[in-house]
Parts: C-alpha cells; sequence; structure tokens
C-alpha cells in the first residue's frame, strides 16, 4: 500500500512511519518541520520511506502527495490549548484548514481512504464515561479545531473511506521524543530531580503508548470500511493524573510526589473514555500499560540517550515559541485559509 503521512516526520510519526514500513508499506512523509530541532528527518526515518519537506497548507503540495496514495493520513498540526492559544489563527490553520485541504486534495486524487487524528480532548469534561456517541464538549481552541475538521471531513468524504482517531494522550519512546505530555514529562522531572510535581491530581485522563497508536493506524488502513470514528486506548489505561504519578513514583526508584494546588484550573479537561468500538474491531489492540512507557522513557533519560530533560527539543510549546519568534512558522492567511478560518469564526460554540 502506498501511504502519505502528513506530519509524519514529528513524535507520533516517525513511530507510524517505522512499523508502517516494517509492513511493507510504501510511506512517504510530508512535513514543513514547524520546530526545527536542527536533525535531519531523513535521517530518523526508514530507508523505505520518502522525505517531503512542505507546508501541510500549502494545496499544491497536498495534490502531489495525494497523487498515487492508496490512504492520505492527516496527523499534523499543534498539540494542546496552550501551544494554540499562542496564535489562534495560525491554530486554525494548522488543525483546521489544513486536514480540509488535505481532504480535498485526496477527494480530487480519488484516494481511497483518509485517516483524520482527532482527539479524546473534544469531550471536554464529563460526568461518568464518554464513547464515540457521546457529543464532544470542547473547551478550548484545540478541541474546537478537532470537531470542526472531524464535521467537515465527514461532508467532504463522501463516497470515500473516512477513519477518525480520537487519541487518548500519548506516552512513550519515540525517535522524536516529547517530554511535555503529562506521563513523559513526570517521568522526565522524577529522573532528573527525583520529584514528581502534582497539581491537582483529580482529573481523569485515558492515556495511550506510542507505539500502540502506530499498530492501530495500520489496522485501520487495512481494514478500510466507510466511515468511522475510534476512540484509541484502552479502558484498563484510564487514570486520574495522581494515578499517572502514584505509578511514575512506583516505577523510578527513588522519587516521591510533591504536591501542588488541589486542581489545576489551566486544564479543566476531565474524562472516562471507553474504548469499547476499537476492541470490538480490533481485538488485542492497545495493549501497552503506563508502567512500560515510564520504564522506557525512564531508562531514556537515566542512559543519557535523551539529553537534558529540559531541552526546549522536547517541548513543542516551547518549540512552538522559538519558531515563531524566528519567523519561521506564522499565519499565512492565504484564501484557502481565510475561507476555512471564516468556517471556525461563525460556528457557535456555545449551541453545541
Amino acid at each position: 500500500m502506498r501511504i502519505t503521512l502528513l506530519g509524519g516526520a514529528g513524535y507520533l510519526g516517525t513511530v507510524a512511519t517505522r512499523h508502517l514500513t516494517s509492513l511493507g508499506h510504501h510511506v512517504t512523509v510530508v512535513d514543513g518541520l514547524i520546530y526545527q530541532r536542527g536533525d535531519d528527518p531523513i535521517r530518523i526515518l526508514p530507508t523505505a520511506s520518502a522525505f517531503v519537506n512542505a507546508d501541510l497548507r500549502d494545496p499544491a503540495a497536498l495534490r502531489a502527495a495525494a497523487t498515487g496514495a492508496d490512504a492520505v493520513v492527516h496527523l499534523g498540526g499543534l498539540v494542546g490549548e496552550p501551544a494554540c492559544a499562542l496564535d489562534e489563527t495560525l491554530a486554525v490553520e494548522l488543525n483546521y484548514a489544513a486536514p480540509v485541504l488535505a481532504a480535498e486534495a485526496a477527494r480530487a486524487a480519488d484516494v481511497g481512504h483518509y485517516v483524520f487524528f482527532s482527539s479524546c480532548s473534544v469531550y471536554g469534561s464529563r460526568e461518568g464515561t464518554v464513547d464515540e456517541d457521546t457529543a464532544p464538549n470542547p473547551l478550548g481552541i484545540y478541541a474546537r479545531t478537532k470537531v470542526l475538521a472531524e464535521r467537515t471531513l465527514a461532508g467532504l468524504m463522501d463516497g470515500q473511506d473516512l477513519t477518525v482517531l480520537r487519541l487518548a494522550t500519548v506516552h512513550g519512546r519515540s525517535p522524536r521524543q516529547r517530554l511535555d505530555s503529562v506521563a513523559n514529562r513526570m517521568t522526565a522531572q522524577a529522573v532528573a530531580t527525583g520529584r514528581i510535581p502534582l497539581n491537582g491530581g483529580g482529573q481523569r485522563r485515558p492515556l495511550v503508548h506510542v507505539a500502540d497508536v502506530a499498530d492501530v493506524l495500520a489496522k485501520v488502513l487495512t481494514a478500510p470500511s466507510g466511515h468511522q470514528t475510534f476512540n484509541v486506548g484502552a479502558n484498563a489505561e484510564n487514570f486520574t493524573i495522581a494515578d499517572i504519578a502514584r505509578t511514575v513514583e512506583q516505577t523510578v526508584p527513588g522519587t516521591r510526589i510533591d504536591r501542588g494546588p488541589e486542581r489545576d484550573e489551566a486544564d479543566a479537561r476531565d474524562y472516562d473514555t471507553r474504548f469499547d468500538r476499537l476492541a470490538t474491531a480490533f481485538p488485542g489492540s492497545c495493549p501497552t500499560t503506563l508502567a512500560h512507557g515510564v520504564r522506557e522513557v525512564a531508562e531514556a533519560v537515566e542512559s543519557k540517550e535523551l539529553d537534558d530533560p529540559d531541552l526546549p527539543e522536547y517541548d513543542n510549546l516551547v518549540g512552538l515559541k522559538t519558531s515563531l519568534a524566528a519567523g519561521r512558522i506564522h499565519a499565512l492567511g492565504s484564501d484557502d485559509c481565510t475561507r476555512l478560518n471564516a468556517d471556525y469564526a461563525t460556528t457557535d460554540w456555545s449551541a453545541r
């Protein structure tokens, strides 16, 4: 299968590229390298893949990337509310306009299957449990761009297969490591300082290992069927933030939790997610535990395989601030981006 991975040179993408090529697929990675980490992505991507450096908002580049592909996968964009809040217009362009433009290119090229990486953040804050039939409750720019993209893509890909993957919070090792997600951050800080900062702790989060996400992607790509949405994770991997801290404390010897305020008001997300649909469609998916991911990140920091965990290259928010200050990334304001930004600007979120 010929697969185009848009945003495939990042934390998730490099793991997915390695897994897909190991299964014999031909993968073309298209990435704008927003964060300019200084390494050469070609050196960390498998030789069986191809790499194209292009802006994911460029319709011509997207048309070229879609031509001849059996599947187009969009996993690029800004992750998390703090990053999106730095420049809302840029966030809408990268998280909403870019995947819609890619879908338009895929439809024009008659690509059989389009996969969009969304997030369980779309559920916001909910009592009880949530599943794919639960109405989204987006609490910020990041979740709103994901919800709007899901809705628009469903209309665009009429007659072609569309899979939406709503990811749990991802953890674990990658060739392009991130240490700013909750489990990875706690683990790196525990190894570096012996302490695990914990603000609040009652908020609920589902977690999923990065390699399990790559495996789910491979499975859905070989079994497309109409339009489907999957929460990606496992029921057993739902935790509170305090549970995550305790797992790190139990897994990294000689560490202890430092408790702060009872609640982190900067992030009000709170949900317990069900993954039964994924488990039914693809039995045995997402078996990797949080403790396993903590161990492998801890070992990488302890062995100096990962450098100083405070380096900007491991934090997408810091990396984005650097790129914005250097003028390496900015809102384009192109006709296409303006057209799609208007969709976002005119959506009445209070009524949803």
